[in-house]
Parts: C-alpha cells; sequence; structure tokens
C-alpha cells in the first residue's frame, strides 16, 4: 500500500481531530472570526427601537467646550448642571473626580500661600469641589464613574448597595484588578452610587461590556448597572453562578448565569459580561451648554435617565463598535442601559459551543467521504451546500431568537478538511519549493531575500570570515513593564508583538538582517549575505529609525511619562565567521565571532551611561562627521574580556550650536583629565556641563560618582582609566 492511500485512511480521523481546533483556539484567531460575523449579523439586524426616550445622553461636546471653557471645567459648573437636571430619575456621569478643582479656593491656596491678604479673601469663597458635592447631595440620585486599574491604589471604595451571591463565586469568573481608582471623598460620599467605567477586555471593537468586576475583592458594577439600580430605586444585586439552585453547571466551575436587579434579570457570559446590541438609531444627547443656557426646563428632565459623557475628540473618549467607529464611549454605555430596560438581550449559552463543534465535526466528515467517493467537485458542491445551510441557520436564530451561533468555525473545519484532503500532496511540494524564501523572508531584508534566492548552493553548511556590523537591541525595564500585566498576559503579548514590530521593520527598511529575538531583544546583523560597503551607515540610521519608531508608539499606545518604552541598542564592526551553522538536518543562517559578541555587552552598557545608543571603536569609521555627532564615552573591559575596548556614542540631532562645538573638544579634554587623574579638571567639567547638555547629565553623574571612589583609591602607576565592567 502506497503512502498516498494511508495518507486518505489517515484524512478520515484527522477530520475528526479538526473538529477541536476552535477549542484551543490558537492565537484567538477563531475567536476574533467569531466576533466578526455577529459584527456582521448586528450591522444586517440591529436592534430597531429604544425601551424608551427616558435615556438621554447630556454631551460635553466641542461647542459646549467653547462656550465654557477648556475640560476640566469648574467643579461650580457642574454643579449647577446637577441642579438644573435636579428633577431625573438618575444623573450618571462617566467622568472620574480624582483630583481636586484646579480653579477651586482650595488649590488656589497653594499656589498663592505667601500672599496673605489673598488668603484670607480665599478663606470667604466656598470651595468649588465643596459646592459639587452639596449639589450631588442635594439631587439624591446621582452616580459618579469609577476606573478598576491594576495599580496598588490605596483608595477605600464606599459600597452603596446590597450584594447576594448565589452558587459559585463570582469573584472567581470576574475581570480582576488590584485596585480602583475612585473620585474624591467628598465626592464620593455625597453620590448616591459609584460604577466603572471599564470596557472589559475588548479588543479595539466593543462588543460587550461587565457587568461586574474585582477590584482587590471588592465587586464593582458597571456604571450601565449602578445607573439603573439607582433609577428603579433598587438596593440590592443578586449574581446567580454556576452550582447555585435550579442552575447547572458543566465542569466543577462554569460561570456567571445572570444578574438581577429589582424585577430585571440580565443574563450574562461566564465572565459576566453582556453582548450588546446595538441600537439602529441614536440615542436622544443634549449639548450641555444647551442645558445651563436655559434651553430646557427643569421639568424636561422628570424622570429620565441622564447619562453624562463627552463626544469631543480631544478628550479621547472615542470607541469603535460593530456598527460605526469613533462614536462616544457614552453612547456605548446608554446604549447598554437601554438595552437592559428593553429586555432584549443577544444570549450564548453553555451549550452553543458544542452545537458549533458537533456541526463542524459532522460536515467535515460527510466532505472528506464525499470527496474519497465522488472526487473534489463532489466534496466542494457538499461543502458549499452544508455552509450556506449553517450560515443561513446562525442567522436565522440571531435575528428571531437572539441567540449568537458561530458560523465560522464549522466553515473553517470545513475548509481546512476540504483543502488537506484534496490538495495536501501540492502543499507538501510547494512548500518544499519555497524553503529558502520562507525561511529568510521572516527575518531579512526582501532585497536579501532575492539575491539569496538566486544563489540556492548557499543554503549548505559552513561559512566564511567577513567583517560585519552587528546590532543589538533591549527594551529598557521590561521587567518592570512585564510585572504590571501579569494579570494580562494577552496585553503583554500584544505589547511585545508591537515592540518587535516596528522595530524589525526599521531593521529590515534598512536592509539589516534580524538573526533572532532573544524575549524583548532583536539581534541584527549588515554585510551578510550579500555585501553592502555601506554596512556600518545603515546599522546607525536603523538605530536612530527604531527610536524614532517607539516614540510614535509611545503616543499611539498613549502611554504616560513613567510608562515610556525605550531601547537601549549596542553597535559593534568587526570580523566574524557568518553562514549556516548547526547540523545536517536543521541549519540556520548566523554570525559567530567575538564581534558579535562585544555588540551584545555594549548594548548591555547602554542603560549605565544613560545614552540610547554605544558604538565600537570600528563602528565609527569612515562617518560623516557633518551627519553624525561621535563622542567617545570610556575606556572599558566588558565582561568575559579582559582586553579593553574605547566606546562611542552617536547623536543625529545633537544641539547644532557653535557652543556645542566646544563642547565636543571640552569632553575631549574632560577625558585626558579623568584618564590622568586630575580629578579637580574632570569635576570642574563635570559641573558646567552635566546640567547644561541633557544628554550627558546621567553620564557626567556617573563619572562623578566614579570620581569620588576613585580619588579615594591608590591606583596603579599605569592605571590608563579603564572601568572593568562587572555586569552585562
Amino acid at each position: 500500500m502506497d503512502i498516498l492511500k494511508i495518507g486518505k485512511y489517515l484524512l478520515i480521523p484527522f477530520a475528526v481531530l479538526i473538529s477541536f481546533v476552535p477549542v484551543l483556539d490558537p492565537f484567538n484567531a477563531f475567536s476574533n472570526l467569531r466576533n466578526n460575523s455577529f459584527d456582521i449579523f448586528q450591522n444586517i439586524s440591529p436592534r430597531k427601537s429604544l425601551a424608551s426616550d427616558s435615556v438621554i445622553i447630556l454631551d460635553i461636546n466641542e461647542d459646549s467646550i467653547n462656550a465654557i471653557g477648556q475640560w476640566p471645567w469648574p467643579r461650580s459648573t457642574l454643579a449647577k448642571l446637577v441642579d438644573k437636571t435636579r428633577l431625573s430619575a438618575v444623573l450618571g456621569f462617566d467622568v472620574v473626580f480624582a483630583e481636586n478643582d484646579r480653579t477651586g479656593s482650595k488649590e488656589l491656596k497653594k499656589l498663592y500661600k505667601k500672599n496673605e491678604l489673598l488668603l484670607s479673601a480665599l478663606d470667604k469663597v466656598p470651595n468649588n469641589d465643596d459646592i459639587f458635592a452639596d449639589s450631588i447631595r442635594n439631587h439624591g440620585t446621582v452616580v459618579l464613574g469609577a476606573i478598576p486599574s491594576n495599580k496598588e491604589i490605596n483608595k477605600s471604595f464606599n459600597l452603596k448597595f446590597g450584594l447576594i451571591e448565589q452558587g459559585d463565586n463570582p469573584r472567581n469568573f470576574l475581570p480582576s484588578y488590584k485596585g480602583i481608582q475612585t473620585n474624591l471623598l467628598s465626592l464620593d460620599s455625597a453620590a448616591k452610587g459609584i460604577g466603572s467605567m471599564s470596557i472589559g477586555t475588548n479588543d479595539s471593537i466593543i462588543r460587550k461590556l461587565p457587568l461586574f468586576e474585582n477590584a482587590n475583592d471588592f465587586l464593582v458594577p458597571s456604571l450601565p448597572l449602578e445607573i439603573l439600580r439607582v433609577a428603579i430605586g433598587a438596593t440590592t444585586f443578586q449574581i446567580k453562578s454556576s452550582n447555585a439552585s435550579g442552575e447547572n453547571a458543566f465542569g466543577e466551575k462554569t460561570g456567571i448565569n445572570h444578574v438581577k436587579l429589582g424585577s430585571l434579570i440580565i443574563p450574562t457570559n461566564q465572565d459576566g459580561s453582556v453582548w450588546i446590541h446595538y441600537l439602529n438609531q441614536p440615542i436622544k444627547t443634549i449639548p450641555i451648554i444647551d442645558i445651563l443656557d436655559a434651553k430646557y426646563s427643569e421639568e424636561f428632565f422628570d424622570g429620565k435617565i441622564l447619562i453624562v459623557g463627552t463626544s469631543a475628540p480631544g478628550l479621547f473618549d472615542l470607541r469603535s463598535t460593530p456598527l460605526e467607529n469613533n462614536i462616544p464611549g457614552v453612547s456605548i454605555i446608554a446604549n447598554l442601559t437601554d438595552q437592559i430596560l428593553s429586555g432584549q438581550f443577544l444570549k450564548r449559552p453553555d451549550w452553543i459551543f458544542g452545537l458549533e463543534i458537533v456541526t463542524g465535526l459532522v460536515l467535515s466528515l460527510l466532505i472528506t467521504f464525499s470527496i474519497q467517493f465522488s472526487g473534489p467537485i463532489g466534496g466542494l458542491i457538499l461543502f458549499l451546500f452544508g455552509n450556506c445551510l449553517s450560515f443561513a441557520g446562525s442567522f436565522y436564530v440571531f435575528n428571531n431568537l437572539n441567540y449568537l451561533i458561530d458560523p465560522i468555525s464549522p466553515f473553517l473545519i470545513c475548509l481546512i478538511a476540504y483543502l488537506v484532503v484534496t490538495f495536501f500532496n501540492f502543499f507538501f511540494t510547494e512548500l518544499e519549493r519555497s524553503k529558502v524564501r520562507n525561511a529568510f523572508s521572516q527575518y531579512m531584508s526582501p532585497v536579501m531575500v532575492e539575491k539569496l534566492a538566486k544563489s540556492s548552493e548557499s543554503l549548505k553548511l559552513g561559512g566564511e570570515r567577513k567583517e560585519m556590523t552587528f546590532l543589538f537591541s533591549d527594551i529598557r525595564g521590561f521587567t518592570s513593564i512585564s510585572e504590571k500585566y501579569k494579570e494580562d498576559p494577552e496585553a503583554l503579548t500584544d505589547l511585545i508583538n508591537n515592540l518587535l514590530t516596528v522595530l524589525s521593520n526599521e531593521i529590515l527598511n534598512n536592509e539589516g538582517t534580524i538573526d533572532k529575538y532573544m524575549g524583548d531583544c532583536i539581534m541584527a546583523f549588515w554585510n551578510a549575505p550579500a555585501d553592502d560597503p555601506n554596512h556600518r551607515v545603515k546599522a546607525i540610521d536603523a538605530a536612530f529609525a527604531m527610536s524614532e519608531a517607539l516614540e510614535k508608539l509611545n503616543k499611539d499606545l498613549n502611554r504616560s511619562d513613567e510608562d515610556l518604552l525605550s531601547v537601549g541598542i549596542g553597535i559593534n564592526t568587526g570580523e566574524c565567521i557568518v553562514g549556516n551553522m548547526g547540523s545536517n538536518k536543521r541549519f540556520d543562517y548566523t554570525v559567530l565571532g567575538d564581534s558579535v559578541n562585544l555588540a551584545s555587552r555594549l548594548e548591555g552598557q547602554s542603560g549605565n551611561y544613560g545614552m540610547q545608543i554605544i558604538l565600537g571603536k570600528e563602528s565609527i569609521k569612515n562617518l560623516d562627521k557633518h551627519s553624525y555627532r561621535i563622542f567617545e564615552l570610556d575606556m572599558i573591559a566588558v565582561k568575559g574580556k579582559i582586553e579593553p575596548v574605547s566606546i562611542f556614542t552617536v547623536f543625529k540631532n545633537f544641539n547644532s550650536q557653535d557652543a556645542n562645538y566646544n563642547f565636543s573638544s571640552e569632553h575631549t579634554e574632560f577625558l585626558k583629565n579623568y584618564r590622568s587623574q586630575n580629578w579637580a579638571k574632570a569635576k570642574e567639567h563635570i559641573e558646567k556641563y552635566r546640567f547644561s547638555i541633557p544628554e550627558f547629565t546621567l553620564y557626567y553623574s556617573l563619572f562623578l560618582e566614579r570620581i569620588d571612589d576613585l580619588s579615594n583609591q591608590k591606583l596603579p602607576e599605569d592605571w590608563s582609566g579603564v572601568f572593568i565592567a562587572k555586569t552585562k
């Protein structure tokens, strides 16, 4: 029996095994596709009508900001808004007031604490935060926002509700955080409720929202849920989980089944979230300036559910939904609030996942047998017919019964089975033919791949001696960054992938070859496999481009100043052995040599010297001194080496004023004085430039400490200023 016949028999159990791929869900591929299919259903059939006209958005829009002034507004202004809506059933704020009003008398006292006359006058002025708190208290049904956080926030959470838990502990299933950022204590105390503004574990598209979150064992209701609690006058939530009375559990712990609030019963996903069925019409929105200008009477808001939020692009609360991009986050909160009132919920109970797997299994087996007995055409007909029925059925139950049944998983299971059964010989052959291109395209520039592909004989064991330039990069402080994501490994994975993508792209754009990734570290080289006389320049240009790309990534990710991502880069040039290293069964195109190790050590020293880029001596040869500013930093014996080496740094946009050209010569003189143990002259230079040249502040601080230490030692007569590096 030949291998092809054996393969045919093996394809039947393969069709069974492939049905379990959605269970494993590698790289969240099925989850993403499943969500996309649900998005399509929502676009075709959105929720058609409001539960009532009682839900209204009070918008901090551009017109209101232009009229009132820059956000945040004085709390006295917000107090007027609260007063004018005092007849509403509830007034919710999709805003956190965590800090004192900057325009209030309390903050002004801090600014003018030496002006006794002004301080005396300010003592007689009511503080804006107190005015706001009084208005909230007098209103009686105000709900404020809060933000769960993975940072340790020492802030007590003032529970405003009762809670009944039935079944398994809901904290086992809910999104968990270390703490919660709430409002000023006076405001929280005055409010009737406090709700979480978190969007949970959504990606860029908001499809569902958590009803509760676990903040250091406090169960925090979502803002829409808390708004509804206050609106209907309820005092207690009921969370019913698996293993509660009347609730089945598949396995020991399945998850949360529903949340009850008064007469409202809200079915949930296992993690306590609710799918949002978005409306096909906008919820009534009123600019806040219109309320403050008395364009609406107080009676207009009688019994209404009001939610304050912003549509102003500059306040960065724009989100994407299955129906549209860049809508205000408050619109999502309003949608869910109205949806709960309507009782129209999208449901995806546990048994649906099993139904999807069984459907995919049955169809894939039928397709496998059909191909073997009727050929590819018969299998294709059955594939198309079966999956058309699957898509039509899924949409029917969505539109009529509000069930979310995934048609994508069965489709992909069948597609994979069909392709494997029909084309497996072709796949193996084609994979072998594209061996070279596939092996190198992931870590080598397209130009280099094409050059290598023209010479297939290079894919053999062995190497050649060659002068090359090597680059090592490492994200600074990545260990501490990783610790912040220990509760959210998916977010850490996304961050690493974003980092490596932008940094790798700049290496490839400058015709470098990526040798390997080591966690957040990248190793790359130039001048192989093809010759490149400008390998030094391209490596340095790549380093500058990586730095610029990282700055852009920080802006795109809206990272705070204390969480900015920065990179340390070591570059060295020298001879090495480059070629295919390994066994006759498996090998990699890589480099070996002392010059490679030195580049890695230089990268390890970049943080110590406060420089982003550190170069070896050979890497600065033949560089255009008008395009780059090069400074010698030190002579060091790196870890693992006895022979000292000179190290340098380079700047592309260093301050080019005439004074700084004098700095170059004076810096050289500083190193001369340091190495000759003329400590006084060296310190004089440090004090002159340590703070006036920001790029060298950390560097000179390091040398100041080093001089203080060395001046108390008896150094050998032949001491030449070489620093012995103890660390990488």
